[in-house]
């Protein structure tokens, strides 16, 4: 008798595990991050399987040597089943320039129009790369799963029009789509082209729940999907094309265990003594993010210009750290940002002085861990953010009772707002007026603030976050066909 097919099926762009050739062969690992802590706990635990793509010359040997079937993979104490995709020359034009440009651009406000999007030159990409890859995944997705008994959890923007395939495939299938993302209102929505825009909100109304980490994105899909494609709003839920599908969101708070782990770690406690001597007894006003166009960096470090210039006793007392990790460098647009950023630090540490700010870029996660277990202020200021993980994580590790100044475009801030100082993050002035305030904050608020900021980080863990959306997602599908 052949093996049950697996209960649950989930699938994204980059997999829970990835390859590095060593001693001349290749050696797994475990990714990192709450998706991986969440989705990845629970295969340990029932049935499954993880589809997603080969993202680099690795990936492709290992897909390479298992060809169109699943495999199981050993890596840093973990079992995985994992289906693993070579798209070939698809990936470029699905991953870089559809998803990473035209989609994360979008989805995060920053076009510069009247210029950008161009509108021209989407639709080989779109047509030859994104489509394809999806529908590809999608087919894996359907081929794993089993109508009567499995659960599909598609994941992010990378993926949003694969849910068709997979309801093609099998019409009854329990799908849930959670975008990691923000999500637009639909003006802004219509930057794309109308076929690009209507093909992506019809692949996401495939699924039976739609997924958000915000209130407000999943109100700005509701008023998308009806405007653009005629879906009906039924309370929070959207009607469309005969089915009903539910607009959710779902928190996403802190893996503490892994942070525990990885703040004890002998690494980190080595980046910490060398962290300690570079802060000298300043106060430390900390950033850890990727160089995304999103994450708002510029602004941020003209705003602590602005504050030097305002408050000279803050000279010499102050050390801005910015912890960087380098993101889409193949995009034009990241390199000219980050070269943005870089000339900001320099000019200020020309002004006030060499050891007045630091732009820290690479990849150097204990030291990220050790700056956050010491920062007095973390700056968070993004334009846009589905999440924002590090708000959370930060005041979980930190030992200062450290002030957070946050943006309330980032998904945390629906949670963290209470304990934050909240900024609109397009406002220089104010985001410096803030920097101030938290720099000079009675213990007494820092201590209130730290306690309201360290219980919303708790909110959500991994798994309770996961265990939610099965829960959503069952209610879903139990009440397909009872009417409203």
């Amino acid at each position: 008798m052949a093996d049950a097919p697996p209960a649950l099926v989930v699938a994204s762009n980059r997999g829970p595990v990835s390859w590095q050739r060593r001693d001349g062969q290749l050696r797994p690992k475990r990714g990192f991050g709450g998706l991986v802590t969440a989705l990845g706990g629970v295969l340990q635990r029932e049935p499954g399987t993880w589809v997603s793509v080969a993202l680099d010359h690795a990936d492709r040997e290992v897909a390479a040597e298992h060809g169109a079937t699943a495999f199981e993979e050993d890596a840093d104490g973990g079992r995985y089943r994992l289906r693993l995709l070579d798209v070939g020359d698809r990936y470029e034009p699905y991953y870089n320039e559809v998803a990473n440009r035209l989609l994360w651009f979008t989805l995060h406000e920053l076009w510069a129009a009247p210029f950008e999007p161009p509108g021209t030159g989407w639709r080989g990409p779109w047509e030859d790369g994104y489509l394809p890859v999806n529908a590809e995944v999608g087919r894996a997705v359907a081929a794993e799963a089993d109508a009567d008994r499995s659960e599909v959890l598609l994941q992010d923007y990378h993926l949003c029009t694969a849910g068709e395939s997979v309801r093609e495939a099998l019409p009854e299938a329990a799908i849930l789509h959670y975008l990691h993302t923000p999500w637009v209102e639909p003006s802004y929505l219509a930057r794309l082209p109308d076929e690009m825009t209507a093909r992506i909100l019809r692949g996401l109304l495939a699924a039976d729940v739609v997924a958000f980490s915000s209130p407000q994105w999943t109100r700005a899909f509701r008023r998308c999907a009806i405007e653009h494609v005629g879906a009906a709003a039924d309370g929070d839920a959207l009607l469309f094309e005969g089915r009903r599908v539910a607009v959710d969101w779902f928190a996403l708070g802190v893996d503490e265990g892994s942070l525990a782990e990885s703040a004890a770690s002998g690494e980190t406690v080595a980046a910490g003594d060398d962290l300690d001597a570079e802060i000298d007894g300043r106060l430390l006003l900390l950033r850890v993010d990727r160089t995304d166009l999103s994450k708002n960096i510029l602004r941020g470090l003209l705003a602590y210009e602005v504050l030097l210039e305002q408050h000279p006793q803050l000279r010499g007392r102050v050390w801005h750290y910015g912890h960087l990790n380098p993101s889409r460098q193949g995009v034009a647009e990241y390199q000219t940002y980050l070269e943005a950023c870089e000339e900001a630090a320099a000019r200020i540490k020309e002004r006030f002085g060499e050891s007045t700010c630091t732009l820290f870029v690479g990849d150097d996660y204990p030291r990220a861990v050790a700056a956050l277990q010491r920062y007095d202020v973390l700056l968070t200021n993004p334009v846009m953010d589905g999440t924002n993980l590090v708000a959370k994580e930060g005041p979980v590790l930190n030992r200062r009772d450290g002030a957070l100044v946050l943006s309330p475009r980032a998904g945390a801030a629906d949670l963290m707002g209470e304990g934050a100082l909240v900024i609109n993050p397009y406002d220089v002035e104010a985001q410096a007026a803030a920097l101030h305030a938290a720099l000079t904050m009675s213990a007494d608020e820092r201590a209130a603030r730290a306690d309201l900021l360290r219980r919303a980080a708790r909110i959500g863990a991994p798994e309770d976050w996961l265990a939610a959306q099965r829960v959503a997602l069952r209610d879903a599908v139990s009440r397909r066909g009872v009417p409203s």
